[in-house]
């Protein structure tokens, strides 16, 4: 199966979200999808550039100190919360089939989570409103080895709104918000993160 890359079907138009900033207002744009089937049902982020979904200028957002925790349901219908991963690093990752740069950091992901299954694990977000059949067939065609679950209809706090796709967050064993990375990341890239992060909670990394 072929899936459509994130450059077709796309049109843009001035974000009233960022236009209150005149320095930074020309670079932000709305996307949305003239393919219903692939429509967001309301926008929960912003700006296209080549090779990545960003939106430029701004600063990440700041962590959140309390246990965080959702419930959504997987490609199964199966329903899955963050709070049932405590004692594990947790990998939140929004994604989508159309996101080109989302689909290059996919094996990425794959791997991370062999490496690290007995201490971590990645739970896909599709942040996206293809057809389950078709995300399903994406998904057993690149082989993805970890959770994958459907965005529900009210912004995931603290995770959204989301600055692009693809976005991974870090949350560590005791459910808490650590860290975020907008675009594309590596498996080395993600390794040290771990590390890094394990070390200052007084943990070993495999």
């Amino acid at each position: 199966m072929v899936f459509p890359s994130i450059h077709s079907n796309i049109q843009t138009s001035w974000s009233h979200r960022v236009l209150s900033d005149p320095d930074l207002g020309h670079h932000h744009v709305t996307i949305y999808q003239k393919n219903p089937l692939m429509k967001l049902s309301h926008i929960r982020f912003s700006c296209w550039l080549p090779g990545l979904v960003l939106l430029v200028g701004l600063p990440l957002m700041a962590p959140a100190a309390a246990p965080v925790d959702f419930e959504l349901p997987d490609l199964a219908g199966t329903p899955h919360r963050l709070a049932q991963y405590r004692g594990q690093w947790v990998l939140v990752n929004f994604w989508a089939t159309w996101c080109g740069p989302c689909i290059r950091e996919i094996p990425e992901l794959v791997a991370f989570q062999d490496r690290h299954r007995e201490q971590a694990v990645v739970i896909g977000i599709n942040f996206e409103q293809t057809p389950l059949a078709e995300v399903r067939a994406f998904v057993a065609e690149v082989n993805i080895n970890y959770p994958v679950l459907r965005i529900g209809g009210q912004p995931l706090l603290p995770f959204e709104p989301l600055k692009g796709l693809p976005s991974t967050f870090l949350v560590s064993p005791t459910g808490e918000y650590l860290h975020d990375h907008v675009g594309p990341i590596t498996g080395a890239e993600l390794d040290r993160m771990l590390e890094r992060f394990a070390a200052s909670n007084g943990q070993a990394s495999n």
